[in-house]
């Protein structure tokens, strides 16, 4: 079913507001909304809900919802929690859209709270009514001018700008617009979202990507409920332009007890959390800093065409600091063209280093003409996509003029420009201060934390490119009914034996096997088959067969099979006596290849996951593995084997012949079509080893296994 996004504009543009359960009491938090309005100069109409008042601060006070003259735009319920569910359905009846409950009491303290949780939820469904927390602490609209909501943070006013704001914590979130605020950021709106009962981030979101106030979008999250949408907002923000910062907390076992005790939230897997930031190319951010520093550089609003980076410097060692910083975050130092190194050498003194870091010396201060050339012919070399400029801790008239000279040479480009610079007195470089901020070129005090923004502008770009081409790109799609009735009737979990009949089916190729029930069908079978031949044990109930003793391998001859057949059953005997097994498969030695993992997991939160990784024994032992949500298009499966740290060892390093990459990258795209089939009926499929022999000639499932869903 599509979800339907409400158009909040009405609510962060409300022009008339009701306080249900309104107090006088300015200490309690059902009286600082009022008190907050006031404060701001909202200037629409306010309509106090209270029978106990028949004023507060000098508004009108009503005894009910239904009192009230008009209908508002936005309500606010501040009552205690076995109120609410009463108070929110007068607010459906009154047909007020849009109503924000600050009442905690609900799914945050256990199984009776998430009853009377889901009683509000239901409620806000049955009248239409869009329902942000229980459990927050309100909403913010610089844009507008005013606040509703409790705290000191919501009396306070705020320099407007592009960013909207969700956060799942209500303290932490404002702690994090106002030191934003600080830094320079501006911001349109905010919301503290609580345990978010039928309206989450994501929806916040959603309608943040289409409001044209809203230039960037920041979320502060301990776990999303419907985290299935993080790849589709994400890309919608890249074709909107419009940068989402995404800061996900609760990624430690510790943090996510703690969030899950916090909201009710599940924090769900951090890795599926971080493929989705990957696919949908959002900003993961893990600090405030780091939030700052980012989106100064994407706030500018310059974009690269690529990478590399120039650095001039007035500190050689502030731009080696920069240059490492830079090589580290994947942004390469070009050399510049020989006629521009030719030009810098006639224009600067001997002393000073030519070589990209591009060391000016302290001496350029006092040469105006010198200094605006040299970045004119940097910046304008075709090497260079970024620049990155180190005044260090130049101060005083020296340091307006030089950031006037660097703002001077920004406003001439389209290519980045950033600076690094902390004055030794900034109260006396403000001028210079102000002239960089006009020419959009941002500034850090550190050379570490102007490389976090120009990183930040490179992955921007980059994800941006990335999305337009799979925008181009089909989804691989099969269809196989009988396969669809296989698992549909399945009782119990598939072995190896029937998940690689299930495989075959959708064209991943598998080992030539056959099963056998007996240690003389298990000789005619490696007859058949021809040796050498491994033996597997086959049951659903054993899925780490080494672990059983249920594996041999690399026999030779007959006796041999005997030998290993009954050797295989009494090892199993003694590991699992109870399991069902269905016998022992006769299967085809490989004799060569890279052993990989694959498999798709069937996420309550994200939906089809699918898995690559080094594979093998030692699969959970070394974790290299790189995941995407499903679907995927075929250059997000070839990016996928991309990501994994034993890349190299597939691309054919230190001298060794390349594995076939083109059939790994085939056989997860089958993978996934044959996910997207066959969703529903299972929980997970494991793929463990996959065989990656030489280039052409392809992949072979080693063994495998589906669970299906009960």
């Amino acid at each position: 079913m599509t979800r339907t996004t409400p158009d909040f504009s009405r609510m962060f543009r409300a022009r008339s507001i009701a306080v249900i359960g309104a107090s006088t009491d300015t200490k309690k938090p059902s009286g600082q909304p009022l008190m907050h309005l006031r404060k701001l100069g909202y200037a629409g109409a306010v309509y106090p809900v209270n029978p106990r008042y028949a004023q507060v601060l000098d508004w009108p006070c009503y005894p009910d919802v239904a009192a009230l003259p008009e209908t508002p735009d936005l309500a606010l319920i501040a009552v205690g929690s076995g109120q609410v569910l009463q108070r929110l359905e007068e607010c459906g009846q009154r047909g007020i859209p849009f109503v924000i409950v600050i009442t905690s009491g609900f799914s945050e303290m256990g199984p009776d709270g998430a009853l009377a949780q889901i009683q509000l939820e239901a409620v806000a469904q049955t009248y239409g009514t869009t329902l942000l927390g229980p459990n927050c602490q309100g909403m913010i609209s610089v844009g507008a001018g005013f606040s509703l909501g409790f705290g000191l943070p919501y009396g306070l006013r705020y320099t407007s700008g592009p960013i909207s704001m969700t956060s799942q914590s209500g303290g932490w979130g404002n702690t994090v617009m106002m030191l934003s605020e600080k830094a320079g950021l501006g911001f349109q709106n905010y919301q503290s979202m609580g345990n978010e009962a039928s309206t989450t981030s994501m929806d916040l979101v959603d309608w943040f990507l289409d409001d044209p106030l809203t230039g960037m979008v920041v979320s502060y999250v301990e776990g999303c409920k419907d985290a299935h949408r993080l790849v589709k907002l994400g890309r919608k923000a890249l074709r909107a332009g419009k940068p989402y910062l995404l800061w996900k907390v609760g990624t430690s076992d510790a943090g996510a007890r703690a969030a899950a005790s916090h909201t009710a939230n599940l924090g769900g897997s951090a890795k599926l959390y971080k493929a989705a930031f990957r696919q949908g190319g959002i900003i993961e951010v893990t600090d405030v800093d780091e939030l700052i520093d980012r989106a100064k550089a994407l706030l500018a609003h310059r974009r690269p065409k690529g990478p590399r980076v120039a650095v001039v410097t007035l500190s050689g060692g502030a731009g080696v600091l920069l240059a490492d910083h830079c090589s580290a975050r994947g942004l390469p130092l070009p050399d510049l063209l020989p006629q521009t190194t030719a030009r810098l050498k006639a224009i600067l003194p001997p002393y000073a280093g030519l070589n990209n870091p591009i060391d000016l010396t302290g001496n350029i201060a006092a040469r105006e003409e010198s200094m605006i050339e040299c970045l004119q012919l940097v910046i304008q070399d075709p090497n260079v996509d970024m620049l990155g400029v180190c005044l260090a801790a130049a101060s005083g008239e020296a340091g307006n003029l030089l950031a006037g000279w660097v703002a001077q040479v920004a406003t001439q480009t389209d290519k980045p420009v950033l600076v690094a610079w902390v004055a030794t007195h900034p109260d006396q470089t403000q001028a210079g201060f102000a002239a960089l901020e006009i020419a959009q070129v941002p500034r850090y005090e550190t050379p570490v934390r102007c490389a976090i923004g120009m990183e930040a502008l490179w992955r921007f770009v980059q994800s941006q490119q990335e999305t337009a081409q799979i925008d181009q790109e089909p989804i691989y799609r099969l269809e196989r009914p009988a396969m669809r009735a296989t698992l549909a009737a399945a009782e119990r979990d598939l072995s190896e034996f029937d998940a690689k009949k299930v495989l075959a089916a959708y064209g991943l190729t598998v080992t030539t096997e056959l099963l056998a029930r007996d240690a003389d069908a298990a000789v005619n079978c490696a007859k058949a088959i021809g040796y050498p031949i491994a033996l597997k044990i086959v049951s659903a109930d054993i899925p780490h067969k080494t672990e059983a003793r249920g594996v041999r391998l690399n026999l030779a001859d007959a006796q041999g099979v005997r030998d290993a057949y009954d050797a295989i059953h009494h090892s199993v005997a003694l590991y699992a006596p109870q399991v069902q097994l269905d016998g022992v498969l006769v299967q085809a030695m490989v004799t060569e290849g890279i052993e990989l993992i694959l498999g798709v997991q069937d996420d309550p939160l994200f939906g089809l996951a699918i898995m690559c990784g080094l594979g093998g024994i030692y699969a959970e032992v070394f974790k290299d593995v790189s995941f995407r949500l499903l679907p995927i298009t075929r250059s997000e499966a070839a990016s996928m084997v991309q990501d994994l740290r034993c890349f190299p060892i597939l691309n054919g390093a230190r001298g060794k012949p390349a594995a076939d990459i083109e059939a790994l990258v085939d056989a997860i795209v089958s993978l996934a079509a044959l996910a997207l089939d066959l969703q529903g009926r299972f929980t997970d499929i494991d793929i463990n080893p996959l065989f990656v022999r030489p280039a052409g000639q392809g992949v072979v499932v080693g063994d495998a296994l589906i669970k299906i869903r009960p």
